[in-house]
């Protein structure tokens, strides 16, 4: 029986390893590219939630008689969410890519409180605060609401 010499790689070897270690990059940077769009995705998300809160927290601020009634024709609309920094002496505004929608209502005036006798009207309020921004192609919302009572 003769055996050959098995000493050396052969071009099957070398290929076969160059095919594995491709596809194994490609995977690896397939999945850093996913993690780094859904980091992205969330950091934008957090930062819309972060507006909404503030928009509520200064709303909470106010005081109650302050708060008017959004109208409900249509036209109360997003408006952008522009920042000011400050730059040496001077304080320079900068939209953030985000945009704000704030509505007030009595709670009174909600669709399901209407013709309840019960409820008095000028005493609770519903803010519901919605931030839009773009994520990718896409518009994406975060909305968060609260009631604000009238003190006493």
């Amino acid at each position: 029986m003769i055996f050959k010499n098995e000493k050396g790689i052969t071009n099957i070897d070398l290929t076969v390893s160059i095919i594995l270690i491709t596809v194994f990059i490609a995977l690896i940077a397939t999945i850093m590219y996913t993690i780094n769009a859904n980091f992205n995705s969330i950091e934008r998300r957090t930062e819309a939630t972060n507006y909404a809160i503030n928009e509520i927290e200064s709303l909470k601020a106010k005081n109650f008689e302050d708060l008017q009634d959004t109208p409900t024709d249509g036209t109360n609309d997003f408006v952008n969410i522009i920042v000011k920094e400050e730059e040496g002496n001077t304080a320079i505004e900068k939209t953030t890519g985000f945009s704000k929608k704030i509505a007030i209502i009595d709670y009174s005036n909600l669709p399901e409180n209407q013709g309840d006798d019960t409820i008095l009207s000028g005493l609770v309020k519903k803010v519901t605060v919605e931030i839009a921004y773009k994520d990718k192609d896409r518009i994406e919302t975060v909305e968060l609401s609260t009631v604000i009572a009238k003190n006493s």
